[in-house]
């Protein structure tokens, strides 16, 4: 709760600012929006992560740990693609989001590959 006090908090912040100094609106609003983003990443998914994992510790197979980890990356990748395209750079956003669903797929490669391996030793040739 005392979150999404601080986020208004902010967005108090950010409409004074808009007010205050139009012309650098645009650079404080992405800085206190990293900044935002960073702590909420911090205070609130990066436990509620550690729980989820903490759950899934007794899985024999690492896929829970590459599950978690890979909707992190990608709601990270999401949210700062959203914020690159709200500003008007979309071609850097759809860059950034490419590339970080590359890193989540380069995360995915071993295993990936060992099931390949798997099936191939299956199927006649």
């Amino acid at each position: 709760m005392a979150i999404l006090f601080q986020l208004f908090v902010v967005y108090l912040l950010l409409l004074l600012l808009s007010f205050a100094a139009p012309a650098l609106h645009p650079i404080l609003y992405t800085a206190l929006f990293l900044l935002v983003t960073v702590y909420v990443l911090f205070t609130v998914l990066v436990p509620f992560g550690s729980t989820l994992l903490a759950l899934t510790d007794k899985l024999p197979s690492p896929y829970a740990t590459l599950l978690v980890v890979s909707a992190g990356l990608y709601y990270v990748a999401d949210v700062l693609s959203l914020q690159m395209k709200d500003e008007g750079y979309g071609a850097y956003g759809q860059l950034f989001q490419t590339s970080m669903k590359v890193v989540i797929m380069t995360l995915w490669l071993p295993y990936i590959t060992q099931l390949i391996e798997t099936i191939h030793a299956f199927i006649p040739w």
